[in-house]
């Protein structure tokens, strides 16, 4: 049976079954947690019908959780985020003040220096604006997720209050629905330790005693990353992968354009046991998975068509674009992102789900990933650019990675700057130069920061939204191929195994 982001999505409130167009839905199937109507209680659910009951039944049950939601929202959950927004609105303000302190106690203390202490002085005021735009980034962020959160809670509220008036026991059951999947938590408040600045006052000390102390947190990054990632699972795999998209529980969905089925998709556990097979009749080049519905989308290089996976788990195309699709990926907004080849050369195009062309980016190479941050709503491309040879042969470039704003307006391109190059001892060598570096996916993680599956170096890297090197995540001893990254920053990654074979590792970091 088809998991639960599967199976048949109905319009809010709509009477109609999803299946049987003419028929009114009359049941709940507690199996599937679908409504249906008396047609598919005889044919798709006959097997469930101990777990059939009528919508009738239950109304006075989920008219009671709808109320529960909206007395919570209006004296409990709405007060608290407005406390918090007012709270962290009065934090904002005082951050830039006190970061121009910051910046004016700097510079008045070189002014008791020596000339030879403008060097230190530059480096500590640099380290201060890149301190601000960090802490104003982290309040801006947060007050921000909050804002949101409070207009959503207000809009349900309000739409909700109507369903109880004069809604239908349907939207009342759908509404419960949405409900239930809302997180109205709070998001814990960041823990920020600003920066400070201690002028000096012995000036036969060491220069940069004399300049001042400046006391800034341990971890920049604000929270702090271990030597390695957890290791959680391993199992082989029999066939290539070359697409990862993991589900919200712990399973993911494999594609392979390479060397085995391209006509196949798989759902597998995190056994890497065969759950689902969804079969086309056209070539699968690469997939992503809708992170509002969870519906599974695929893109078709011989036919140049985007498809998404129907209701009854059936391959359905949706549009066509107008150069052979190589990758792509389905964005919060429902919008399609998709790397494309043509006689005009390589793109990133942004298409609504039926097909029309929002935005369009010119690229050099080849789009061999495409991913979007859950954070800043950015996209980061692995791309190529040409270095010599044929301009048609894909390994004639120099891949590199490109985020754009949700516009596809680039905001940075970055080369593997700041990932270093080791020997075969410890000791660092030099930098990673262009043609070292080779991406071969890109996903984003929880806190925006961008995960890398390095080809050549057989490495996982992790960078910063803004392009900056954090750390090496992992090397393994073999080859390093695709990963994806579930939610909680779980790393799925195929990779050569200690044993020789092809499998998959489940890493957390």
């Amino acid at each position: 049976m088809a998991n639960h982001a599967q199976l048949a999505v109905r319009g809010k409130g709509e009477m109609k079954c999803d299946v049987h167009k003419d028929k009114d839905v009359v049941f709940v199937c507690k199996t599937c947690n679908v409504l249906i109507c008396t047609t598919c209680s005889l044919s798709n659910h006959k097997r469930h019908f101990d777990s059939l009951c009528e919508l009738s039944k239950i109304k006075n049950e989920k008219q009671e959780i709808i109320v529960d939601f909206i007395n919570d929202s209006e004296n409990i959950n709405i007060p608290k985020l407005n406390e918090e927004i007012i709270s962290f609105r009065r934090k904002l303000a005082s951050c830039k003040t006190r970061y121009e302190k910051l910046r004016k106690n700097v510079i008045d203390s070189n002014g008791k220096c020596k000339d030879e202490l403008d060097q230190i002085t530059i480096q500590c005021v640099s380290i201060c604006n890149e301190m601000e735009v960090t802490d104003m980034g982290l309040f801006q962020t947060h007050t921000t997720d909050l804002e949101r959160r409070l207009k959503t809670l207000r809009e349900l509220s309000t739409e909700y209050k109507q369903a109880l008036q004069s809604g239908t026991v349907v939207l009342k059951y759908d509404s419960i629905s949405e409900i239930l999947e809302l997180d109205s938590d709070i998001p814990p408040t960041p823990n920020i330790d600003m920066a400070d600045f201690t002028p000096g006052m012995g000036r036969q000390s060491h220069l940069k005693q004399a300049l001042g102390k400046l006391k800034i947190p341990a971890d920049l990054l604000r929270y702090t990353l271990p030597d390695g990632p957890t290791f959680m699972a391993q199992f082989s795999y029999p066939d290539t992968i070359t697409s990862i998209c993991p589900t919200s529980d712990g399973r993911a969905w494999l594609c392979d354009w390479w060397l085995c089925d391209w006509y196949t998709a798989n759902l597998i556990n995190n056994k890497g046991q065969v759950i689902q097979t969804i079969r086309h009749n056209s070539d699968i080049r690469d997939i992503s998975l809708d992170p509002t519905t969870g519906r599974l989308w695929f893109c078709c290089w011989g036919e140049s068509t985007i498809g998404e996976v129907s209701t009854s788990s059936t391959p359905v195309t949706r549009f066509t674009t107008e150069d052979l699709p190589y990758s792509l990926c389905v964005t919060r907004e429902g919008r399609v992102v998709v790397g494309t080849w043509g006689r005009q050369g390589y793109k990133v195009v942004m298409y609504t789900g039926d097909g029309q062309v929002l935005h369009t980016a010119i690229v050099e190479g080849l789009v061999r990933s495409i991913t979007q941050c859950g954070v800043t709503g950015n996209i980061a491309v692995v791309s190529g650019k040409h270095i010599s040879g044929d301009v048609s042969d894909p390994n004639n470039y120099r891949r590199h990675i490109i985020v754009y704003n949700p516009t596809l307006r680039p905001l940075v391109h970055y080369r593997g700057e700041g990932i270093e190059a080791r020997g075969e001892g410890i000791q660092v060598q030099k930098s990673v130069t262009p043609d070292k570096f080779d991406p071969l996916t890109v996903v984003y993680d929880s806190k925006g920061n961008i995960v890398i599956a390095d080809e050549t170096r057989n490495t996982i890297e992790l960078i910063s939204g803004a392009g900056k090197y954090i750390k090496t995540l992992h090397t393994n001893k073999g080859h390093q191929w695709v990963v994806g990254i579930q939610k909680g920053d779980v790393l799925w990654s195929y990779l050569e195994l200690d044993t020789g074979g092809w499998g998959l590792k489940l890493l957390k970091y």
